[in-house]
């Protein structure tokens, strides 16, 4: 039982992030570092080493963390008529674009059939201007 090589703690830092079960301790760490990385070492020995230690406190502290993003709704109901709603919303979108377009399509049409350029066409309304 040697001393931990640079190698070595970059695989324990590895596992730590790695880490997906919901809970993580000094011992757990000590008994899959036995396990995955057949490396036997006490906690105390663990803790020593600054950069475990802060590769531990970050994991426990992201473990912590609510997993939801904010504004999630936790409710399956309320989450499924939020869907229903927000399709709807879309629906009645598409429907008012796909109705724009062919507006457009039909003004486009007649500007071409009498002659109205497209510089004349983006030319500014003078009364819609503001007086300044």
């Amino acid at each position: 039982m040697g001393h931990l090589t640079q190698k070595d703690e970059k695989r324990i830092i590895k596992l730590i992030e790695g880490w997906s079960e919901p809970k993580l301790t000094w011992p757990l760490l000590v008994e899959a570092c036995k396990e995955k990385l057949g490396i036997s070492r006490a906690r105390q020995s663990l803790m020593k080493l600054p950069a475990v230690d802060i590769a531990m406190k970050n994991r426990k502290a992201a473990l912590k963390a609510p997993q939801e993003k904010p504004g999630w709704i936790g409710d399956i109901r309320e989450a499924n008529e939020r869907i229903e709603e927000l399709t709807e919303t879309n629906q009645k979108l598409m429907g008012a674009l796909r109705d724009m377009y062919a507006r457009f399509l039909i003004w486009q049409a007649n500007a071409d059939m009498h002659g109205v350029t497209q510089s004349m066409l983006e030319q500014p309304v003078s009364h819609l201007q503001k007086k300044t």
